[in-house]
Order: C-alpha cells, then sequence, then structure tokens
C-alpha cells in the first residue's frame, strides 16, 4: 500500500487526446485475498484502492461496518448471491464512493469472464458521479493504472477484456450488454421500463447483479417505492434489500432518528453539516434526503404559512421604486400573473394582476391585451428595470411591448435556470431576506406550490397537471427575486468623461 500512497502524492493522470501507454496484461495478485466473497472485497479495497477525497483521503480504503454489512448481502460466503439490490441511503453517507470500490472489485478482483461493469443514472452527469470516484481511484493506484486503460467514457482492462462505463437511464442506451454488475445511482428518477429493461439485459451470465443506490422518491408512484414495498412484505433471498430510514412521526431534530438513519453520522458525516441544513431545507425534503423517509407527495409543499407569515409585509410596493415585473402564464385554460419586486439585496415582492378562470371554466383564454396594458400601466407606477417574460408563450406580446420601447427580457423556465431561482427564494425565505406583501392571492400560489427534486434540479409545480390549485404568482415570485438580487448585486457602471 505504499506504493499506493507515493502514486497518490502525484499530479492526476492525463487525458489528453494522443496515444495512451500499454496496459499490462499481467493479471492482478489475487493468490492471497481468499474466495469470492465479501472478504476478499474488504482485502481488495485495503490492499489497491485509496480514498480519493474528504476525511481519511489518500489513505487506504477501509470499509465501515455497515458497508461491510452491505458486502456480505451481495457477495455472501455461502449461498446464492443476489440478482438484484437495493440500498436505500441519505445523502452525505458516501454512496459514490462505497459504489465505486464495488464498481473496481468487480471489474479487477472477481474472477469474471470479459466482466461488463455498468454505472447507469438519469443522465450522463450522474452516471458520471460513481465512474469518476472509480476512475481517481485506478489513477492513485500503481497496480490498477498499469492494467487498466483509463478513457474519457470508459476504463479497459485488457488483460480480462472487461469495461466500466457510466450510462444514461435510457433503454436504447442499454440495449446489447451482458453486464455482471450494473449499478443504477438514484433509482428515484429512474422510469420503470429502464429498470426493468437493466435486470432483463444482466440475466444472461450465471452470476450478475443489478444494484440500486437511491435516496427515496418523492413519491409514491415511483418503480423504487415498488421494491421497496415488496422487500418489506416479501423479502426474497435473490433480492438484497438494505435500508437506513427512521420514524417520520418523530420530531424532524431527533438525533435518534439522525444516527439511525446516517450510518457515516459523526464519523465523514458531520453533525454540525447536519443542523446546517436543517435550518435552511423544507422540512419534507429534509425528511426524505438526510433521514431517508417515505412522505406523501402531498405533504411536499414548497413553503409552509409559517414562513409566509414571518416574512409578510403588508402593503404594496412603494410608487417609484426601482423594481423588476415578472410574467408568467398561457393562453387559456390557465392562469397568468404579473409581479413586482424591488431590486435590493433584501427584496421586497407583491402581486401586479392575476387572472385565471372561475372553476370548470370552458373555453376560457388570458385576456392577452390586458395583459400587455398591465404591464404598460406597471412601467408608468416604477421604475421598472427590466419585464421577464417566459418566451414559450408570448413571444408576440414580447415583440409589441418591446418594440414600444420597453425593457423586456426573457426568462426561460428550463430546469438549469429555475433550479437556482428557487433555492435561492427558498433560502431567502428561511433567513429573513426577502419580504412580501401578504396579498392574498399571493399566498394562496406560493402554498399551493409543490416541489420536484430530480436529476436536473429543483422546480415549483402544481399538485398535478390538471389540479385548479394555480402557481403562477409563486412563479413570477421566483423569477422576480433571482432577477432582482442579481442586479442589486451588480456594481456601477463608471460613466466614461469626454477627453479622459
Amino acid at each position: 500500500m505504499s506504493a499506493v500512497l507515493e502514486a497518490a502524492k502525484g499530479p492526476l493522470m492525463s487525458h489528453k487526446p494522443g496515444p495512451k501507454a500499454q496496459a499490462s496484461m499481467e493479471p492482478l495478485d489475487l493468490t492471497d485475498l481468499g474466495p469470492r466473497d465479501h472478504r476478499r472485497v474488504d482485502k481488495f479495497a485495503k490492499r489497491y484502492l485509496v480514498v480519493p477525497k474528504g476525511k481519511d483521503a489518500l489513505s487506504p480504503f477501509v470499509a465501515r461496518p455497515w458497508q461491510r454489512e452491505i458486502d456480505r448481502g451481495i457477495f455472501p460466503a455461502k449461498g446464492p448471491r443476489p440478482r438484484q439490490g437495493l440500498i436505500s441511503l441519505p445523502r452525505g453517507n458516501g454512496k459514490s464512493a462505497n459504489g465505486a470500490r464495488l464498481a473496481l472489485y468487480a471489474l479487477l478482483a472477481d474472477e469474471v469472464e470479459s466482466p461488463q461493469v455498468l454505472v447507469v443514472a438519469s443522465d450522463y452527469r450522474q452516471a458520471g458521479i460513481i465512474f469518476g470516484m472509480a476512475r481517481r481511484m485506478v489513477e492513485l493506484s500503481p497496480e490498477l493504472s498499469a492494467r487498466c486503460k483509463i478513457l474519457k467514457d470508459r476504463i479497459e482492462v485488457p488483460g480480462t477484456n472487461g469495461i466500466l462505463m457510466p450510462l444514461p437511464a435510457e433503454e436504447a442506451a442499454l440495449q446489447g450488454w451482458d453486464p455482471s454488475l450494473c449499478l443504477v445511482d438514484e433509482l428515484h428518477v429512474v422510469t420503470r421500463p429502464v429498470f426493468e429493461s437493466m435486470v432483463l439485459a444482466s440475466g444472461k451470465r450465471e452470476q450478475s447483479l443489478v444494484l440500486a443506490l437511491s435516496t427515496p422518491a418523492d413519491s409514491e408512484e415511483s418503480v423504487m417505492w415498488d421494491l421497496v414495498n415488496l422487500a418489506r412484505t416479501s423479502p426474497d433471498p435473490s433480492f438484497y434489500f438494505r435500508e437506513w430510514t427512521s420514524d417520520p412521526k418523530h420530531p424532524v431534530d431527533c438525533l435518534h432518528c439522525w444516527k439511525s438513519s446516517n450510518p457515516a453520522l459523526g464519523d465523514f458525516l458531520s453533525r454540525d453539516a447536519m443542523r446546517s441544513s436543517l435550518r435552511i431545507t423544507r422540512e419534507s425534503a429534509f425528511r426524505r434526503l438526510r433521514l431517508g423517509q417515505w412522505l406523501d407527495v402531498v405533504e411536499d409543499s414548497w413553503l409552509t404559512p409559517d414562513l409566509l407569515k414571518a416574512t409578510a409585509q403588508p402593503g404594496p410596493v412603494a410608487d417609484g421604486a426601482n423594481v423588476v415585473l415578472s410574467v408568467d402564464g398561457s393562453f387559456s385554460g390557465d392562469a397568468t400573473a404579473i409581479t413586482a419586486t424591488t431590486i435590493s439585496t433584501e427584496p421586497h415582492f407583491d402581486k401586479v394582476g392575476l387572472w385565471e378562470p372561475t372553476a370548470h371554466a370552458e373555453g376560457w383564454r388570458v385576456p392577452v391585451l390586458e395583459v400587455e396594458q398591465a404591464v404598460r400601466d406597471a412601467c408608468k407606477r416604477w421604475r421598472v428595470a427590466e419585464v421577464n417574460f417566459d418566451p414559450a408563450r408570448w413571444t408576440r406580446s414580447m415583440q409589441q411591448l418591446q418594440t414600444e420601447g420597453y425593457p423586456v427580457r426573457e426568462f426561460p423556465q428550463s430546469a438549469q435556470r429555475m433550479t437556482p431561482a428557487t433555492v435561492g427564494l427558498y433560502e431567502a425565505f428561511c433567513n429573513g431576506t426577502v419580504t412580501h406583501s401578504g396579498d392574498a392571492d399571493l399566498n394562496r400560489h406560493l402554498l399551493n406550490a409543490r416541489v420536484i427534486e430530480d436529476s436536473r434540479g429543483t422546480r415549483v409545480q402544481k399538485e398535478n397537471k390538471d389540479s385548479e390549485k394555480k402557481i403562477d404568482l409563486a412563479v413570477c415570485s421566483i423569477m422576480g427575486h433571482a432577477r432582482a438580487l442579481f442586479l442589486a448585486n451588480q456594481k456601477p457602471q463608471r460613466r466614461r468623461v469626454a477627453g479622459f
């Protein structure tokens, strides 16, 4: 292991284009690692792997007792190995590093003919987390790096015809493979057809395993919940299941629940980090992501009445204030809304206008001309720096208002843009750095908003697509807060003076 640690002190291996060093065909020395069971997994990691980052970085990878418990379940000393498995584990407990450890064992030390190890996730970025961890472990080991060919999108072992590769959770991408181990990262965002494709693809070998590593889903309408429920009620030796969770009836700050849900707590998961995240995280999200608890999706409200009450500052935005306007909505059937948000490091926002159909209204259409006129009137009332629209639905109105000289700006409601904006406004509510008028419609839309968290990030949505509980003012508030805060933090431009 001293050689491994010496290599760890050196620079990263290069992945630049060009010829690669020839990998050694000499097999890895496994003679004294024992039989192909959980004990070999532990010995392999201690001898050949180092922790790539965090606590114990660049030290030999010594598995914790709870990690060795997982090893015993999927690589038993007696009896057949399971065919499928699910490990439900809250965030912060080293899921990616442990997944990389298992992937490298399956690739290099399980003595499988032509091993194929796939890391599957909702997209390449997510799949690349475990893959990147495994690649770095190989780079830090002279014995492994000498036998592996490290490429941008895969690790090859020419001596055994082995391969480790990240793949997106798409049925087309999974066709044609014969995996000896398939690691599924964050099963809660993988669809049922994709998971079934992985299971069906992996049954061609005498021994193969599809192992999912995930936090609980935000809805029981998921393949993960079906597997959890099945494992809880009908245990099967061919399906390994281990769940770290706690009682959702206990208080969210119950230290006993924290410990029972998080095996790494007090080790490489800091209690201070847990306390800090609790302070600015929705209770439902904390329970699911940090305590491993399953909650009914209807409980997953974005904001609480207490947060709204604590940040309410009754009264409209003062006339003449510097503001941004935000417009969200559609042309028919759904609501359309406008908010005004003051440009400040601690913004205040209010409803400007709301157009929504009455219950079960048929053929209702948004009065587009009224919405456009409301924007014009608002620009007379306040000093408007921007009028933000989602261009998907309001292109004509944007063009018209821009032609008239109004400061129209696109705010596409993509996941990439809405995730930081949503998280930013929520944290501002928690920290008391934003206020709102307390308008009844505004409160109603904010409380109607449900949160969705998946591989693309965090956004708000209606409780279901056909719900009559509108959230357009909430979406406007998110857009407005993001832009107001951005503008407030911009340095003023220096004016050029003639002759200088």
